[in-house]
């Protein structure tokens, strides 16, 4: 015993903790007898304590973590939270935060508010916590993350009868006062996209009452949550109308970033166990119905994935080298060499309506441009990565960005158009990222197992058959073991990688284009 003092006086605190934590573990099984534990003599327990005490060795983290008392904010949103006919805070996420509360023995109180001010007071105060949030790249270092918990996706929508159609965010611009919840994401996409005729709500219920009015001409709401909405407003669903949808994004819990990081790992961790054991799949199941896939014979990564990959990149590539060419001929035509876009346009909108999963445009080279649907935009191109370059006299293909016309994050392929050795302009497509993913998934179903992506040259998911997650960055906004695994795969040009995540084992086959410098992957979940 005296050994033992002296040698864990003299050791530092956290191997203390575990001797500590070991010698308890025998201490107490020493004395179990017929499933019950007999009672611990004082002497020993205050020994216990007293070594403790004088090493400095009881860790306090578990305690402070427990002693921090949370607030917790939400919003109307269903069918993700929402106020119930009691007063009982509701709603899909609700049931996740509540169950997480539980398995962590905590009884932090959640109050329903306005989306601005629980946005404002999370982000400005410690021990603060936001649902269900979505999480953006401008956002990301604003809060601490634990999801996802969900997905819902931006639409236009107008008042039934206004006659209002678009076809892209371009022509939403045009179209009247846009309607939006004060800070929320859709706000935020909006203002990022240099909307300017916005008029700000406290949340979308005032968007709707607004819209139905005539106060404004357009809503930016969701498919998701709109019906719910509706209601909650006084009037019908088919009192509004979808008129472009733009995007998706997946929703989190957001912590002040001065929240612990034992404390967000401990709702992460027991949210990733949720999803393990089909806790989360079965609240999930009660709101939107069963999202259970049948999966198919998952064989050997190294063959079926192997095959998997080499098909997904030489499709993709088959696309996109498929469409440059295409409009390497029209470059050389009469109507695009005239430089004149009422001769121009009528090509392209023929070549748009067999590509659904694109949006043809002609750009000057002071970067003004044309597209199919909005004639000339307010955009410009001069700041966008590849422009130069196609200037200059080269084809370029797989350039990432999110779409000045549409929104929606692209692929761009672009021809310079030559008269002699100058470039006139510049003739292009947007590859809509979302619909190239689609009909991916189309031409190469997978087993309800596996998954495939691609990232382009800056780590951002290009192509996904989870399409909620193009747009993200798994090395920045991924889980420790997820972001690890993914450095390593943006250091190498082809490889396999494995990570947990949710609590499900993720082997990944990857695979580096030599047309798009993209990284390709298809995993298989264990």
């Amino acid at each position: 015993m005296i050994i033992f003092l002296f040698s864990f006086l003299n050791c530092d605190p956290v191997k203390q903790e575990v001797i500590l934590s070991r010698r308890s573990m025998v201490f107490v099984r020493g004395r179990r007898m017929n499933g019950h534990l007999k009672k611990i003599p004082a002497s020993a327990v205050l020994f216990l304590l007293v070594l403790c005490s004088i090493s400095g060795c009881i860790s306090q983290s578990g305690n402070e973590i427990a002693d921090v008392r949370l607030r917790i904010y939400t919003e109307e949103f269903p069918p993700y939270n929402y106020m119930g006919p009691e007063g009982e805070v509701l709603g899909s996420s609700t049931e996740v935060v509540r169950e997480i509360l539980d398995r962590l023995r905590r009884d932090d109180p959640i109050d329903l508010l306005p989306w601005s001010e629980g946005y404002q007071r999370t982000l400005n105060s410690p021990d603060t916590v936001l649902y269900s949030t979505a999480r953006t790249a401008e956002r990301e270092p604003l809060f601490l993350w634990v999801g996802p918990i969900g997905s819902y996706d931006f639409v236009f929508y107008a008042r039934n009868g206004s006659g209002i159609s678009i076809e892209s965010l371009e022509a939403a611009k045009k179209a009247g006062t846009i309607g939006v919840a004060r800070d929320n994401a859709r706000h935020q996409f909006l203002q990022e996209n240099n909307v300017q005729d916005l008029a700000l709500y406290p949340d979308d219920v005032s968007c709707v009452r607004a819209l139905i009015d005539g106060d404004i001409a357009l809503w930016l709401g969701s498919s998701d949550i709109a019906p719910g909405i509706v209601e909650k407003a006084g009037y019908v669903y088919a009192d509004v109308e979808a008129v472009y949808p733009v995007k998706t994004v997946e929703l989190f819990i957001a912590f002040n970033n001065q929240t612990s990081a034992e404390l967000v790992a401990a709702w992460q961790e027991t949210l990733d166990a949720m999803k393990k054991d089909g806790t989360y799949d079965a609240i999930m199941a009660r709101y939107f119905g069963s999202t259970e896939t049948t999966a198919g014979p998952s064989g050997d990564m190294a063959v079926g994935g192997d095959f998997a990959l080499s098909a997904l990149m030489a499709l993709t590539d088959l696309r996109l080298s498929g469409t440059a060419r295409t409009l390497e001929v029209l470059a050389l035509t009469g109507e695009v060499q005239s430089g004149e876009w009422e001769r121009i346009r009528p090509l392209l909108v023929e070549l748009e309506q067999g590509k659904r999963a694109a949006r043809f445009w002609y750009a000057r080279p002071d970067g003004s441009y044309y597209t199919t649907v909005d004639n000339l935009t307010t955009g410009n191109l001069l700041d966008r990565p590849y422009f130069p370059g196609v200037l200059a006299g080269n084809t370029s293909v797989g350039t990432v960005v999110v779409s000045h016309s549409t929104g929606r994050t692209t692929a761009i392929v672009a021809v310079p158009v030559k008269a002699g050795d100058s470039v006139t302009g510049v003739l292009g497509a947007s590859v809509y990222s979302e619909e190239l993913s689609r009909d991916l998934s189309e031409a190469l179903p997978l087993p309800g197992d596996m998954f495939f992506f691609a990232l382009d040259g800056a780590g951002m998911y290009v192509l996904n058959s989870e399409e909620q997650r193009i747009g993200q960055d798994p090395v920045r906004q991924g889980t420790p073991p997820v972001a690890q695994a993914f450095g390593s795969l943006m250091e190498q040009d082809s490889g396999e990688i494995r990570y947990v995540s949710e609590g499900k084992t993720h082997t990944v086959l990857f695979d580096q284009s030599p047309l798009t410098g993209w990284r390709f992957g298809v995993g298989e979940v264990s």
